[in-house]
């Protein structure tokens, strides 16, 4: 039985696309089986389904419940405070404590040093009459990693170790003894940085953190948890989606024109690059604690079930013409954050630093251009968070 299942992850047809076959197979069952390198699971990829298993406490985050589909190479179980992982009732108790740092108030009042960082990054590129560039190794993992080392407290040049080390865990071909030695020497850099907070109070988020958990809130290991997460989440998601929404911008270029010279509609594409692009490709990983049926189809306790964003946010059930790019896209009820208890923490943040981002790359360079089609770059086919790893453009 299981020879027959088909091989995932699955291979894209055009690179901006989910792969085409998810919406073969949904459209035969629902909820479909499929062969992973660590296991058999379940796929959900219907809109409808999504929403329905990421609101169901039927279903675990937790790595080591039975059954859960890891999709990383090592086997490392999730650390205190990494409430992305933890279910009911740690997950609300550990969000509830920095879901107040991430308010829109908050993220408004950073747009003037996101535009700062974005101004030095593109002096930097136009230097001694430089008019080439690769978008992402010069702008848009440095534009990740300033934002949200600034944001956090975090020194900046640390950003190579955390970078390196983060690419090995994520990495899907990593051998598992080098992905699980990666993952020990990330949390001993968390819990130096935490340390150093503890020690020396101070005004960023990380040391807000700290000053509340010294009278009684979260325990040390559950701060270097913490802080692991939204580093890393601050971080990699931004730098694929400037990378790959640069890319799918230059795809579009009549709409690009638009944005060029309407300002006001770069919210509106920020949230339709967001469907488009989904960036994990990997899928949300659940693992059922109870027998439960989802989109006709019964799943067991035990089972392992992948939650597919992306192949949700081009449901052709939901989304007008799914599969087009379009920036004056109405009613975009994307699930790009995830959805239910688990869904972004950071989504404010998210949203205002991508908006400040294209648009004040766009604004500073209205020439920009690509080098290379967008079929000739490399991209991310291996790593958890889909992105593009090069992307050559001139002004």
């Amino acid at each position: 039985m299981t020879a027959t299942l088909p091989e995932f992850p699955m291979p894209r047809s055009h690179p901006l696309d989910p792969p085409p076959r998810y919406r073969e197979l949904s459209g035969e069952r629902p909820v479909f089986k499929v062969r992973t390198p660590r296991g058999d699971a379940w796929v959900v990829t219907r809109h409808e389904d999504v929403r329905a298993v990421l609101t169901d406490r039927a279903f675990s985050s937790d790595p080591r419940t039975p059954g859960f589909p890891t999709y990383v190479t090592g086997d490392v179980p999730p650390p205190p405070g990494f409430f992305m992982q933890a279910d009911a009732p740690d997950h609300g108790r550990l969000r509830r404590t920095v879901t107040r740092e991430f308010l829109i108030g908050r993220m408004d009042a950073l747009r003037p040093t996101m535009r700062s960082i974005l101004d030095r990054l593109v002096d930097e590129m136009t230097a001694d009459g430089r008019r080439s560039a690769d978008l992402v190794r010069q702008f848009a993992l440095p534009m990740a990693a300033m934002t949200i080392c600034e944001i956090l407290g975090v020194p900046f040049e640390d950003h190579v170790v955390f970078v390196s080390l983060t690419d090995t865990v994520l990495d899907r071909t990593s051998p598992p003894e080098q992905a699980e030695r990666a993952a020990g020497e990330l949390m001993g850099y968390f819990d130096r940085l935490v340390s150093a907070k503890e020690r020396h109070p101070s005004s960023d988020l990380f040391g807000r953190m700290v000053t509340r958990s010294a009278d009684g809130g979260l325990r040390h290991d559950e701060l270097v948890g913490m802080a692991a997460l939204l580093l890393l989440a601050g971080y990699d998601t931004m730098a694929q989606m400037i990378g790959l929404g640069a890319a799918t911008l230059f795809e579009n270029p009549g709409q690009l024109a638009e944005l060029r010279r309407d300002a006001t509609l770069w919210p509106g594409a920020v949230e339709e690059l967001l469907r488009y692009l989904s960036i994990n490709h990997a899928g949300l990983p659940r693992a059922a604690v109870r027998d439960v049926v989802v989109g006709g189809r019964p799943i067991r306790a035990g089972d392992g079930v992948l939650v597919m964003l992306n192949a949700a946010n081009r449901d052709q059930s939901v989304f007008d013409d799914a599969d087009t790019f379009d920036i004056h896209r109405t009613h975009n009820r994307h699930v790009a954050f995830g959805h239910g208890f688990h869904k972004c923490v950071g989504s404010t943040l998210a949203r205002v630093e991508l908006t400040e981002t294209f648009r004040g790359l766009f604004e500073r360079l209205p020439g920009l251009r690509p080098s290379t089609p967008v079929e000739h770059l490399p991209f991310r086919h291996d790593m958890v968070l889909y992105g593009v790893r090069e992307l050559p453009v001139t002004w």
